[in-house]
């Protein structure tokens, strides 16, 4: 999806790396910004680099990128795209719908991206309908951008995972299906990695065994000291290291620490007769925090203060959950990051998309759920809210 290389000789010697876009379905005048690397921001971590703005269709950047071998291009309103594959002095020719930037097709010489690029042939040609249906849903969530009070974008964010439940969910094992036969023989790469993150989150979602030994294959060819955000997320749901805590199971204790810096164990609160609701809040994530039920919670709170209490466990790095401009809540909020044991804890209480989990006052899990079953998961495992 990436451009093709033009003028190599002139700057071959040069970092700087040449977007030139063609695209469609964008005003004039709308910025369209680029994305690099962050180390400071960790492994994974990008900031806005460059802005320009589009006119009759067109946009340029010529940036120095020396960081890194990736980017990702964003169009205001309209979201980000996938992430493109550059080395310095590379030019990159983007082209098709700006109005859905995971649909551009981005060209350039780089390798991973024209492997990338014959993935996302192949899918247009064999899931077409699956690729149709997901760009409905962006479009859902984009309408997130327009919405001016929570009602309104809780309402959307009921709009777009009722619009996946019932449209892309019933599509996703004839997607395993069909991408494990593809890549199944291909050589590792970038694409092959995405993918193989991809296929292993279904099978995980699905409790599927025999697509996890699938996966389990195709991580087999993973180079053994390639590290990244997908290698940790598919370790942790083909190998997990920690044994998931369920509904009858002892809650297992931890210390954390508040915004100010001092220790607390997440269950101090039991044995004093009153139910606990453990949160988690991705507080680095704008779907999660805008998906969030704030004003639910508060009401929750003022009404059964004496029956339950309620600790969100914040997933944030250190200098963000520390920062004056971090807004506490009104109940317990404790920090879990780069300091903490992260990833013993969430792969003991919220290994997959359970968001709640609801304790007994005697420590015993009742259960957990996303934030799409809350109020009815509330209602069944505490007994004063019948």
């Amino acid at each position: 999806m990436l451009g093709a290389m033009g003028s190599w000789a002139q700057i071959a010697n040069d970092s700087t790396c040449v977007f030139e876009g063609n695209i469609s379905n964008v005003p004039d005048g709308c910025p369209i910004y680029i994305c690099t690397p962050y180390p400071e921001y960790g492994p994974n971590g990008y900031r806005p680099d460059s802005v320009t703005i589009v006119k009759d269709g067109k946009f340029r950047f010529e940036k120095v990128i020396n960081t890194g071998n990736w980017c990702f291009l964003g169009i205001e309103k309209y979201g980000r795209g996938p992430t493109i594959s550059i080395s310095p002095g590379m030019k990159t020719v983007v082209t098709g719908d700006g109005s859905d930037p995971w649909s551009l097709t981005f060209t350039n010489d780089h390798p991973n991206q024209k492997e990338t690029n014959i993935y996302e042939e192949f899918k247009k040609e064999k899931l077409a309908d699956y690729l149709d249906l997901s760009k409905q849903r962006r479009r859902i969530n984009l309408k997130i951008y327009e919405a001016s009070t929570e009602k309104e974008r809780k309402e959307i964010r009921e709009e777009e995972r009722k619009f996946a439940k019932e449209n892309l969910r019933p599509l996703m094992p004839k997607y395993f299906k069909i991408m494990y036969e593809f890549i199944k023989d291909r050589d590792f790469s970038n694409a092959f990695e995405m993918e193989t993150a991809t296929l292993t989150n279904i099978a995980f979602q699905n409790d599927n065994k025999e697509d996890m030994d699938k996966c389990r294959e195709l991580f087999a060819k993973f180079p053994k000291d390639h590290m990244s955000q997908q290698v940790y997320s598919i370790k942790e749901q083909l190998y997990p290291k920690y044994q998931v805590l369920k509904a009858g199971d002892q809650a297992k204790d931890y210390t954390l620490r508040d915004h100010d810096d001092k220790p607390h164990s997440i269950l101090e609160t039991l044995g004093k007769g009153k139910y606990l609701l453990l949160e988690t809040v991705r507080r680095g994530c704008e779907r999660s925090v805008l998906d969030r039920q704030k004003e639910f919670l508060k009401e929750l709170v003022a009404k059964y203060s004496d029956k339950f209490d309620i600790i969100s466990i914040s997933i944030s790095m250190k200098d963000m959950f520390y920062s004056k401009e971090w807004q506490a809540e009104d109940w317990l909020e404790l920090s879990l990051n780069e300091t903490t044991p992260f990833e013993e804890i969430m792969g003991t209480y919220f290994p997959k998309d359970e968001r709640f989990i609801f304790i007994s006052p005697e420590g015993k899990i009742l259960g957990k759920c996303d934030e799409e079953h809350m109020l009815a998961e509330f209602k069944k495992h505490f007994p004063f809210a019948r």
